[in-house]
């Protein structure tokens, strides 16, 4: 099948950039339009089970995952690159006295798919937002859940190195451990290079330590997440000019992601009013 172009896979956009655009639509009927094996990452964050549906008083229950999300991520998992990934974040609701499990269950239910798991990551929010619950905490924690199409995934974590933090001593003796070295042909003879992950650089850990959003929100959209959140994602599952897809495109914040980073995108959502301040956020990352 031929490929498409990004100006026919966003037709009718609300809002577009040379990189990519905000589509209102189902994600549903839009993912259906799309030739298989397009996307090299789709990062989404769906509704909470027993969330509001925006403006209609119904809620979105276990049944509303069963069904439409599991056709969703069926497409989705049509529609990624065998070398693409698909990252969910999600976190299931308390209902009385237990955490829900739909988060748990949903990792089963995507590998019956045809789905992998490869990883779970772990969102830390520092300052979670306040609340008052009797006999629980604040809840501080989300899941980042990686699945991909196949054992081909690509991954890039050099594109996303940390600082090592350890003391000077320790520093000096990593210096000389072997697995800090790759072999080479010089000629000094010597034949092997410090690698740019060895102790002074290292690959980022499954904890995500991030605020929750808590910039100005004139859409009143329920469930934001910080930019830095997709960010990471696209730096270490995907390169430049490859295409970044969100279905539960919200405020477009998976779109300031991948625009940031030169990335393609396109986020669909039914509410066209998310579209109206991406060209601010775009103009300044947030």
């Amino acid at each position: 099948m031929k490929r498409r172009t990004l100006s026919s896979l966003s037709s009718g956009a609300s809002f577009r950039t040379r990189r990519g655009a905000f589509v209102r639509s189902d994600c549903l009927e839009y993912l259906e339009s799309v030739p298989s094996s397009t996307f090299d990452l789709v990062l989404t964050s769906p509704p909470y089970d027993g969330q509001s549906k925006y403006g209609n008083g119904q809620s979105y229950e276990r049944a509303w995952f069963e069904d439409y999300f599991l056709r969703v991520t069926g497409e989705i998992l049509r529609t990624l690159k065998p070398t693409g990934s698909f990252i969910l974040n999600y976190r299931s609701k308390r209902r009385g006295s237990e955490r829900g499990t739909l988060q748990y269950e949903l990792i089963f239910w995507l590998r019956s798919q045809g789905f992998l798991f490869c990883e779970d990551f772990v969102w830390a929010k520092p300052s979670p937002p306040p609340g008052r619950f009797r006999r629980f905490l604040k809840d501080a924690v989300e899941y980042c859940f990686h699945f991909a199409k196949s054992p081909r995934w690509q991954f890039f974590p050099e594109q996303a190195l940390t600082p090592a933090r350890w003391d000077s001593a320790d520093r000096a003796r990593r210096k000389n451990h072997a697995q800090n070295f790759e072999r080479e042909s010089s000629p000094s003879g010597h034949g092997r290079k410090r690698v740019q992950a060895g102790p002074d650089f290292v690959r980022p850990s499954t904890l995500l330590l991030m605020e929750p959003e808590f910039g100005p929100n004139p859409t009143r959209h329920p469930a934001r997440f910080p930019v830095l959140l997709p960010q990471f994602f696209v730096r270490i599952m995907t390169k430049p000019r490859q295409l970044v897809f969100d279905p539960f495109g919200g405020t477009g914040t998976t779109g300031v992601a991948a625009e940031s980073l030169k990335r393609r995108w396109i986020v669909t959502d039914l509410d066209d009013k998310y579209a109206a301040g991406l060209a601010e956020r775009m103009i300044t990352g947030r």
